[in-house]
């Protein structure tokens, strides 16, 4: 596969240093006896390890003017500190960009296009065009990397990174908020997950998910995760709700709560009912729960609920920073006297029980 490059060689892609590099450090009248020395100490560094890499074969013309850019980019900087940093920085993006560019290449050849690499800054991210009639990956030089991840994506789950057959899914979990919109990859192409990955998350299918043909036919919306088909199916279409982690049974010191199989202690949902809407019309609520608690409220009413829990909220936090600090007092009783307390008052239940059954 033939790699173009609208400025130069893809292979001979360097170190883009030029003057931003040493933007407000260049040598002037604030330079101090303090970077004077930086300066002969890291040129002195600088052609050591030249001098040590000529030595072993490594030197070539490129390298020698490689090294005298850098010296005189130190020699006349006022931080010569800073200016190594960026070298050193720049010197890492260099070479992951040099280890993503065969990557780049193959996942190029897996989708059919052509791979064209440029300094051009109005580029920014990877996209595809059409030039000389072919459809071509145009990215930054210095931005390999980036285009690697733009382009291994396209035709892959979004979860585990294996290519895509007939059977994949829309990426439109259920837990998403209900204004998610779906993503799409460079191509333009809907991001799907592939069936395995979606029915081991354990979420339930969204309406979006289940196709447009799905949607037509029930009147949902995309984020709607009730399964119509099921027996006694819900006719009205709900959100995926949010809920606390903390279980109503953990909190609820009545034993109520734990008829709820486990609730969560809050969760809130979208509810839309608009079944035979010509007749009934379409109605919206939020529904919040507590426990085995509902409530079924309008969007205004449940704003109103919101704005109650915010200021309770603020409450709440200095009731628990009041318990804390007088929470430092308490103690353990003891076990011993606890026992022979408890033993002394089931002997008085036992003697009340007795004159009641005497005197009946």
């Amino acid at each position: 596969m033939s790699i173009m490059d609208t400025n130069s060689t893809a292979g001979e892609h360097l170190i883009p240093l030029a003057s931003p590099l040493v933007n407000g450090t260049a040598k002037g009248s604030a330079r101090g006896e303090q970077s004077e020395t930086d300066a002969a100490r890291i040129i002195l560094h600088l052609e050591q390890n030249h001098a040590e890499a000529n030595a072993v074969g490594l030197g070539s013309p490129e390298l020698d003017a490689f090294q005298r850019l850098i010296v005189s980019l130190v020699a006349e900087a006022d931080d010569p500190k800073a200016v190594i940093a960026h070298v050193a920085e720049l010197l890492c993006d260099h070479a992951e960009n040099k280890a993503y560019l065969p990557k780049l290449i193959q996942e190029c050849e897996r989708l059919g296009l052509a791979l064209q690499l440029t300094d051009d800054t109005v580029v920014d991210l990877p996209e595809i065009r059409i030039i000389d009639g072919r459809r071509t990956a145009v990215a930054r030089a210095d931005e390999v990397a980036v285009a690697y991840d733009d382009v291994h994506v396209v035709g892959r789950c979004l979860t585990c990174s294996g290519e895509l057959d007939d059977t994949a899914l829309l990426h439109f979990p259920a837990n998403a908020l209900v204004s998610f919109r779906g993503v799409q990859d460079m191509t333009g192409a809907d991001v799907k997950v592939c069936r395995p990955c979606v029915e081991a998350s354990g979420l339930p299918l969204t309406a979006a998910q289940r196709g447009p043909e799905w949607m037509l036919r029930w009147g949902c919306p995309p984020w709607c995760v009730d399964d119509h088909a099921a027996p006694c199916a819900a006719e009205f279409h709900s959100a995926f709700p949010v809920q606390t982690k903390l279980r109503d049974a953990a909190i609820d010191s009545s034993g109520y709560s734990g008829y709820g199989n486990g609730l969560p202690w809050l969760s809130a949902q979208v509810v839309v009912s608009n079944d035979k809407p010509q007749a009934y019309g379409r109605r919206t609520q939020v529904w919040l729960g507590y426990g085995v608690h509902l409530g079924e409220l309008t969007p205004a009413e449940a704003r109103r609920a919101l704005e109650e829990m915010r200021g309770f909220v603020n409450r709440l936090e200095h009731v628990v920073k009041q318990a804390e600090e007088i929470a430092r007092d308490d103690f353990e009783g003891d076990p011993e006297i606890a026992r022979l307390d408890r033993e002394a008052e089931d002997r008085r239940i036992q003697v009340i029980r007795s004159s009641l059954e005497h005197a009946a």
